[in-house]
């Protein structure tokens, strides 16, 4: 029940108080009865009956925050309607406040925690293709840990496919976050809310906001046409990031959540680099200071100190040599006379005036240079060569020396990059990608020349990490990259989605199936593991060919096996083998006269080059395969029999066995599991005392027509001989399937 004087009660909650009360809802403090917990009412406010307009966004807040599940994003607990039926949810109540009663000004560490916080929080809204909207302090609260959460999505815009909750072209939000496209009342997209954080970013460094007006509208203004602000010096490890999260176009902008992510990496090295010296340190506290003290007091102190600066440098100026002693008659200011004999008197130095702007030019590129052969390309803030660059490309945009200077530090910086990549050191390589991307954009290359060539050995890192050889299922070699995709997909986007699909792709397999191929191994389809199907495993596409099994036979010098016409008792047998097995083979037909020992050598052969683990089917998984092709085979659909004197059926061109793959496949893309060779299994047909005295093979050969079933076909023989219509292909074992034994 109900404590305070209310036109309604909530069913299994006691509101305890009136937490807050805005434009759309009002929020209380309520203990829900079942649970013995506190928690936030919001209530959709009930001064006057609500527009349509308005429960649509009350309704869409709520099932915007229940789509939304992550650390930084206040949850909901549950939706319903008050007695009198007034529409309301619950949240957890957040009890230390919100950021804009936060003063952060002399912790820098954590404004870091809380932007990043943020950004995150945002990273996962934009996945799910809602845009906040209103980023501001008063919607950042504090949980009872002290963690910051993003709330409020009233009027977050959802671009899923659901109605709009704004008309086009309204304007909504805080006129002091606002991004000028949101002023202007145009689409907005996940930039708009990134350049809300840098606003908030600016004024937790600053205690000020970046833009000022008199009202909403000439803040809005200042948004739209005044320039970015500079950070005091104290911050400046911060203004890249300031720079890029409000450019006034979303183009030049982070392009994502995880772009602005990579900046804090950078901000956050940069505050926690080496310690400064205690010159240094004595330096930063005066500024410190000095930043502290009021305006007016500060223009007066700063006039002071200047004055003391002057005097300083004036006394260690080389005094001017005293004039020879006058003579009595003469006044101390008389001058000599031009006919005494007497040396002129020199006339005073002139003021030397500023050097032309290029002499300027050449005095800024020798700094460069020299900064540039000491290591200084785009650190430490204020001394680098990258600045002297960019200071004349201000005044002169496409100054040839310059821009050669900046293509220098780009080719440096990528191929820093290029060999973090390679040596899995992906901080340093999303850092490093990071300063070259805030360079180019600085020195407004855009796409050019000069930024591909940037790009070039980066994506040569990284497609070299791709396709070197691995196991398809192994992503300990690629999982390294996972956190360079958001930098990628900034600088390079087709490779960005290829590498998150390699990195997906083991999941993917295992979850859907598919055509894969170890390195050095055969071409083999995934089946994924399903409701009385067993677990997951691999099947080779063809049968082992003549081909591969010469080379394996090469390799291992193994001997050939016995081997047999048929499985009748006296069947030929003299000179048959893998080489002359009694017709003419070539490498891509299946190799047959080999025995079960000898196909089980071969699958260990092969996991031993490919870091795989091959083996022959097993009965259920070879019938799983061969239910696709039915119990029996057509003409023409399989290499099935044909011999002397037999009535014509069946004459498929290949008296014998046929190169595999000639016939169309099963699904999911399986050739030849009927007809052409029968194949071993790794299952024993008869047991002995000491071991298996016969193993199985299974499926129709090309010795067998078409009124044979191939699922019904099966037989057996020793382990150790082979048969001429008998070959083999082999399984590959998944991860699943490992985890499973």
């Amino acid at each position: 029940m109900s404590q305070l004087n209310l036109p309604f009660e909530i069913l299994g909650y006691r509101i305890l108080r009136r937490l807050g009360l805005g434009g759309m809802a009002t929020v209380y403090l309520a203990t829900q009865e079942s649970l013995g917990r506190l928690v936030a009412v919001k209530v959709l406010a009930s001064a006057r009956a609500p527009s349509d307009e308005l429960v649509q966004r009350f309704e869409n807040e709520a099932r915007t925050i229940a789509r939304l599940d992550h650390p930084h994003i206040v949850s909901i607990h549950d939706v319903g309607r008050t007695s009198n039926g007034q529409i309301y949810y619950t949240m957890p109540y957040l009890p230390n406040g919100d950021l804009s009663h936060r003063n952060l000004r002399d912790e820098p560490e954590r404004v870091l925690e809380v932007v990043r916080a943020l950004a995150e929080a945002l990273a996962c809204a934009h996945e799910q293709g809602i845009v906040h909207r209103d980023v501001k302090p008063e919607n950042v609260l504090f949980d009872k840990l002290d963690r910051p959460l993003l709330a409020d999505f009233g009027i977050a815009l959802n671009s899923s496919g659901e109605t709009r909750v704004t008309r086009e072209g309204a304007t909504i939000g805080s006129s002091g976050y606002m991004s000028p496209e949101q002023a202007r009342g145009q689409p907005l997209d996940g930039r708009s809310d990134l350049y809300s954080l840098g606003v908030v970013c600016y004024e937790l460094l600053t205690g000020e906001m970046p833009f000022h007006g008199s009202d909403a509208l000439a803040v809005a203004l200042a948004h739209i046409e005044k320039p970015v602000p500079r950070l005091p010096v104290t911050r400046r490890a911060w203004q890249p990031l300031i720079d890029r999260a409000l450019a006034k176009q979303p183009d030049a902008r982070f392009q994502s959540a995880e772009e602005m992510l990579a900046a804090l990496d950078v901000v956050g090295r940069r505050l926690r680099g080496p310690a400064p010296s205690r010159p240094a340190r004595a330096w930063h506290g005066l500024v410190e200071r000095i930043v502290a003290i009021p305006r007016t007091q500060r223009a007066l102190m700063l006039g002071g100190l200047l004055l003391i600066v002057l005097a300083g440098l004036l006394a260690l100026l080389p005094r001017a040599p005293e004039r020879a002693a006058q003579p009595e008659s003469g006044t101390p200011d008389e001058a000599p006379a031009a006919n005494d004999g007497g040396a002129a008197a020199e006339p005073a130095a002139a003021a030397e005036p500023a050097p032309p702007p290029n002499e300027q030019r050449a005095q800024r590129l020798q700094h460069a240079a020299a900064l540039l052969a000491r290591g200084r390309l785009v650190a430490p803030a204020g001394d680098n060569a990258a600045e002297q660059y960019l200071a004349i490309l201000a005044d002169e945009p496409d100054q040839p020396d310059a821009l050669k200077g900046i293509r220098r530090i780009l080719d440096t910086l990528a191929q820093r990059a290029a060999k973090a990549i390679a040596g899995d050191d992906i901080d340093t390589a999303i850092t490093t990608i990071a300063e070259g991307v805030a360079l180019s954009d600085y020195a407004r290359l855009g796409k050019s020349a000069a930024f591909s060539a940037f790009v070039a050995p980066i994506h040569g890192a990284v497609e070299d990490r791709r396709t070197r050889p691995r196991d398809p299922f192994d992503t300990r070699t690629l999982a390294p990259l996972q956190p360079l995709l958001p930098t990628l997909l900034r600088i390079d986007p087709a490779l960005a989605r290829t590498l998150e699909a390699d990195l997906e792709r083991p999941a993917t397999l295992l979850r859907a199936g598919g055509a894969f191929r170890d390195a050095n191994g055969p071409a083999m389809i995934a089946l994924p593991a399903g409701t009385g199907s067993g677990p997951a495993f691999a099947i080779a596409t063809t049968p082992v060919t003549r081909g591969a099994w010469a080379r394996f036979a090469a390799d291992t010098g193994r001997a050939p096996a016995r081997c047999r016409a048929s499985q009748r008792l006296l069947a030929r047998s003299d000179g048959l083998s893998w080489r002359t097995p009694g017709f003419e083979q070539d490498d891509e037909h299946p190799v047959v006269c080999v025995s079960w020992n000898d196909a089980t050598a071969y699958a260990g052969w092969l996991s031993q080059r490919t870091g795989a683990r091959y083996r022959l089917p097993k009965a259920p998984e070879w019938l799983r395969v061969a239910k696709a092709a039915g119990s029996g085979s057509a003409c023409g659909a399989a290499n099935l029999g044909k011999r002397a004197g037999d009535d014509g059926r069946c004459d498929d061109g290949y008296l014998y066995t046929a190169p595999v793959g000639r016939f169309a496949p099963t699904p999911p893309g399986i050739y030849d599991i009927a007809g052409n060779v029968s194949e071993w299994l790794d299952d024993c047909a008869r047991e002995r005392g000491d071991g298996c005295r016969e193993r199985l093979f299974r499926g129709t050969s090309w010795r067998d027509g078409d009124d044979e079933s191939n699922l019904q076909r099966s037989d057996s023989a020793a382990a150790d001989i082979g048969y001429a219509n008998v070959g083999f292909r082999l399984v590959r074992e998944l991860p699943a399937a490992r985890a499973a034994r």
